[in-house]
């Protein structure tokens, strides 16, 4: 996590948003905060300095924590949002209620606000990896099955050779197993002895 968290906070009261930084400060959270109240002024701090976390209360007049969520979703939707209300309560069962809210805290409740906050920016750090992997998954399962159509045209056999094991792709070319593999389907293969083979060079 960044050592100074740069946040937006959707609120429209001064004297609420005091309290909040003084519960982020009493939670030891290292950050800087930014308070808006409209929509242009939202807009603008998103494009000239996208923040760590957004925060917003629900019931604002002029510019509802919907409208803010819907304007954090397609300016920046990869980052925290959270509802910082007394509007909400946890029977209203807010993932329900209002998708793509990271979480929430109470205004009643401001002491959970600091470890929410960074425990939400440390999930958002493994997102990345998480989308990377998906993605990474994807790409094999796509080459596998171009490979498994490719053959399917030949009967559905994989010419290999009964002696060596070296694979012959569409092109005639006899290759090893790892080769092949790593070619058509990008798959990387690490190399070890199975138990059984281990068992034979056992002094």
């Amino acid at each position: 996590m960044k050592t100074e968290v740069r946040i937006v906070f959707v609120e429209d009261a001064p004297a609420e948003a005091a309290l909040v930084e003084q519960a982020l400060q009493r939670g030891g959270l290292a950050f800087h905060m930014q308070r808006v109240e409209t929509r242009e002024d939202f807009l603008r701090v998103l494009a000239s300095q996208p923040p760590d976390v957004i925060l917003s209360d629900h019931g604002l007049p002029s510019f509802d924590g919907f409208a803010a969520l819907a304007v954090a979703h397609k300016q920046c939707p990869h980052v925290p949002f959270l509802f910082v209300t007394n509007a909400l309560t946890r029977e209203m069962e807010i993932e329900k209620l209002t998708p793509g809210v990271t979480d929430y805290v109470l205004k009643s409740q401001l002491h959970l606000l600091a470890p929410t906050i960074c425990r939400v920016l440390r999930e958002a750090e493994t997102r990345p990896m998480s989308r990377w992997m998906q993605e990474e998954r994807e790409r094999i399962e796509g080459n596998l099955l171009a490979l498994l159509v490719e053959y399917e045209r030949a009967g559905g056999y994989l010419p290999i050779c009964s002696n060596c094991k070296k694979i012959r792709d569409g092109q005639d070319v006899w290759q090893s197993p790892e080769i092949f593999f790593r070619k058509y389907a990008g798959l990387k293969f690490s190399h070890g002895l199975c138990p059984d083979c281990a068992d034979k060079f056992k002094v």
